[in-house]
């Protein structure tokens, strides 16, 4: 097979070999006409960069720049945060190294200070969870203009033009944690949504895990109105059950329970260590405080958001795409796996499957 240059790529789109240098290693200012030209001609040639041979014989550095919370916010983030130093580990032959910022998890403004420092000095590709609306859609137009591509992880900006999402549909697992909730509600009784969280309407995760909630509940069959809730401080138990007094004032048919977050645990603990009436509880992610409030019979049900996975694929997807020129799906979705007591023990094996552990 005949050897493919880049004098012959820059002959085909009528560019000079330094504008096809640049857009091979994603240097540089090159305007999107020049860029498109170089990519047409590249796939009409049937050219196939080996990128990683490429930065190992220039003895190059690629670098990828991850924005996600800070690891000991809670379980949840810390497992997302094992998986992707899973895949650094070996990521880092290949000449590719993760550049790694952690922001508060209920702070916008620390989030958009975070990205501006990553984007100091343009990464060749950015991974983060854009937990918050307005200030992830922002970044998500920065990296857009700046031809950087980027994964979202645990949350789909559906407005964004992400070169993939790795993760949940939170819709469905709204609904699904609604079809769970259903079996648990005695008769005449009303589901409650409970949001654990401070900024609920920045967080479109929780938004949609909500309306797929109430989708499930409104259905002509069904036709049972929902209530929802917020609890803004839930780290201290006595405030955390001041705020539920309020919220049963408010509502005389509460039945059962549905926390949007990894947060059941509190909810559940809180009421169990005070001797208060505990109602069904369903909730996301088998985090160890969870699983040991299920083990005891205090939450019901629990949706595996797999955090170890998506920090790994999530790293994994975007190093295929920049060493290996791979054709990425736009979304790569998680099962919606159910937890109960009676498969806790057979949780590690989709981390198995994929490699994480």
């Amino acid at each position: 097979m005949k050897r493919i240059r880049i004098k012959d790529i820059a002959a085909k789109a009528g560019v000079s070999t330094g504008t096809v240098d640049r857009v091979l290693h994603q240097r540089g200012d090159v305007s999107g006409k020049a860029r498109e030209k170089v990519k047409a001609a590249m796939e009409e040639l049937g050219y196939e960069r080996n990128l990683i041979a490429s930065t190992l014989a220039y003895n190059r550095t690629l670098t990828m720049a991850v924005l996600l919370p800070y690891p000991d916010t809670d379980e949840y983030w810390l497992e997302i945060h094992q998986g992707i130093q899973r895949a650094r580990n070996s990521l880092q032959h290949f000449g590719l190294e993760l550049n790694i910022l952690n922001f508060e998890l209920a702070n916008p403004r620390h989030f958009a200070e975070c990205a501006n420092q990553l984007l100091s000095e343009p990464p060749a590709a950015f991974l983060f969870a854009p937990l918050f609306q307005l200030e992830g859609m922002d970044l998500a137009r920065r990296l857009q203009a700046q031809d950087i591509p980027y994964v979202m992880i645990n949350t789909r900006l559906v407005e964004a033009n992400a070169l993939c999402y790795v993760g949940q549909d939170a819709y469905q697992a709204g609904f699904l944690g609604a079809r769970l909730l259903h079996t648990l509600l005695p008769p005449g009784k009303q589901p409650l949504i409970l949001h654990l969280e401070q900024q609920v309407d920045n967080a479109p995760h929780l938004l949609a895990k909500a309306h797929g909630f109430r989708a499930y509940f409104g259905q002509t069959d069904i036709a049972i109105t929902t209530l929802t809730e917020e609890i803004k401080v839930f780290d201290q138990p006595l405030s955390l059950l001041e705020q539920w007094d309020l919220i049963n004032k408010r509502h005389d048919h509460i039945g059962a329970v549905f926390v949007s977050n990894s947060r059941a645990h509190l909810l559940a603990n809180a009421l169990t260590d005070h001797q208060r009436s505990l109602p069904p509880i369903v909730g996301y992610d088998p985090i160890p405080a969870n699983l040991a409030a299920l083990q005891q019979g205090h939450l019901q049900f629990l949706i595996n958001q797999h955090p170890k996975a998506q920090g790994y694929l999530g790293a994994s997807t975007l190093s295929d795409y920049l060493l290996r020129q791979a054709t990425i799906p736009p979304d790569k979705l998680l099962p919606l796996d159910i937890v109960v007591r009676e498969n806790m023990a057979y949780l590690g094996n989709l981390d198995i499957l994929v490699g994480v552990i």
